[in-house]
């Protein structure tokens, strides 16, 4: 089965720039077949930038696309909703791979937060 994301009271603490707090997590993905591809393809690629995506409120990077590679997929938000696009991604992400043929493995890692951009 596919692990929900289970953020740690620690994590939602880590908020030390206010709204310009950028609040990310990353998730290990391997045995995805086409369900990371099929995730990404229901995003906007950022053309000017590589790997990265973006939906509503949250941005996707991905690296590890090519064929048997482990996929490392960072799911990053700020402002006043930042947790909850942050949490929206990783339930999106979780519901495209349940939804792949294979044994998908999944795991997830906080990362800290940091000043966001511009």
């Amino acid at each position: 089965m596919v692990p929900e994301f289970r953020p740690s009271d620690a994590w939602f603490a880590d908020w030390p720039f206010d709204v310009s707090t950028l609040v990310r997590m990353a998730a290990t993905v391997s045995a995805a077949g086409d369900a990371v591809p099929e995730f990404l393809a229901t995003l906007t690629r950022d053309e000017s930038a590589d790997g990265v995506y973006y939906r509503g409120g949250y941005y996707v990077e991905v690296s590890g696309d090519e064929p048997g590679e482990q996929w490392r997929i960072i799911l990053g938000s700020a402002g006043e909703d930042g947790f909850d696009s942050v949490l929206s991604a990783a339930d999106d992400l979780v519901e495209a791979l349940r939804a792949a043929p294979d044994d998908v493995r999944l795991t997830w890692q906080e990362l800290p937060a940091t000043r966001a951009p511009g």
